[in-house]
C-alpha cells in the first residue's frame, strides 16, 4: 500500500498544474490587468467569454484581449471579440500581464469570465518510480510479489487517462455554466427592454386616447378654448 501511495505521489506531483478561474467586471473606458507568474517550459493556457454587457441600447458583448511579455511587447492581441482563447508554451520566466480593454466602450461595463491554467506539459521522467520497485523478489512474501507485478506503466497510464477525463468534466461544466450565465444575463436585459418599451407604448397609448376624448368634447362645447379654432378651420 505504501508503494502504491508513493506511485500516486509522484505522478500527480509530475503532472501537476495550476488553474484558476475568474469572473471580472471591466468598467466603461477602463482596462483590467493580471499578472501570472509562468516558469520556463510551462504552457499558459486563457479561455474567456464576454457574459454581460448591460442592458444598454448598444451594449454588445466584445472586448479587447492581449497578453504581455515580461519584457514589455505583446505577445498576442484581439480586438473587440466576445471569447477566445489563448494557448502558448513559455521560452522565458517572468511575469506575463494579460490585460481585458473596455477603453473603446464609453457607456457599457463588461463582464468577464476567464479560465487560467500554468502547467508543465513536458513528459515527466517516471525513471524515479523504478527505485520503489526491488530488484531482488526473493524477500518479498506472496502478497507483495502479487502487487510488484502490477507495471509502473500501467498505473501511470490509467492516472493519466482518469486525469484528463476529469479534466475535461470540469472543463464542460465551466463551459455549461458560463454559457447559462450569459444567456439568463441576455434574457433578463431583454426582459427589462420588453417592459421598458411595453411601459411606454401604453403611455403613449394612454395619452393618444386622452387627447382624442378631448378633441371630440372641443367640437361640441362653446365654452372650450379650442372651439374657435375649429370653427376657423372648418369655415375655411
Amino acid at each position: 500500500m505504501r508503494a502504491v501511495s508513493l506511485v500516486v505521489l509522484l505522478v500527480l506531483q509530475n503532472a501537476g498544474a495550476r488553474e484558476q478561474e475568474m469572473t471580472v467586471e471591466v468598467g466603461a473606458g477602463k482596462e483590467e490587468c493580471f499578472y501570472e507568474s509562468v516558469q520556463q517550459g510551462h504552457t499558459l493556457t486563457i479561455d474567456y467569454q464576454v457574459v454581460d454587457a448591460g442592458s444598454g441600447q448598444y451594449a454588445e458583448l466584445d472586448i479587447n484581449f492581449r497578453v504581455m511579455h515580461p519584457k514589455g511587447h505583446p505577445i498576442v492581441a484581439t480586438f473587440k471579440k466576445p471569447d477566445g482563447s489563448f494557448n502558448q508554451r513559455m521560452e522565458e520566466v517572468g511575469d506575463y500581464k494579460i490585460c481585458f480593454d473596455n477603453t473603446f466602450s464609453f457607456v457599457s461595463s463588461k463582464t468577464v469570465y476567464f479560465e487560467l491554467i500554468n502547467e508543465n506539459e513536458e513528459e515527466p521522467d517516471y525513471d524515479d518510480l523504478a527505485g520503489i520497485f526491488p530488484e531482488d523478489g526473493a524477500a518479498l512474501d506472496d502478497d507483495d510479489l502479487e502487487f510488484y507485478e502490477v507495471q509502473v506503466a500501467d498505473i501511470e497510464t490509467r492516472l493519466k487517462k482518469i486525469k484528463e477525463e476529469v479534466d475535461k468534466s470540469k472543463h464542460l461544466q465551466d463551459l455549461i455554466r458560463v454559457t447559462d450565465t450569459k444567456d439568463r444575463s441576455i434574457a433578463e436585459h431583454n426582459f427589462e427592454r420588453v417592459n421598458f418599451m411595453s411601459f411606454f407604448y401604453m403611455i403613449v397609448l394612454i395619452s393618444s386616447g386622452l387627447l382624442q376624448v378631448l378633441l371630440i368634447r372641443s367640437l361640441f362645447d362653446d365654452k372650450s378654448k379650442i372651439n374657435p379654432l375649429w370653427k376657423k378651420a372648418f369655415k375655411d
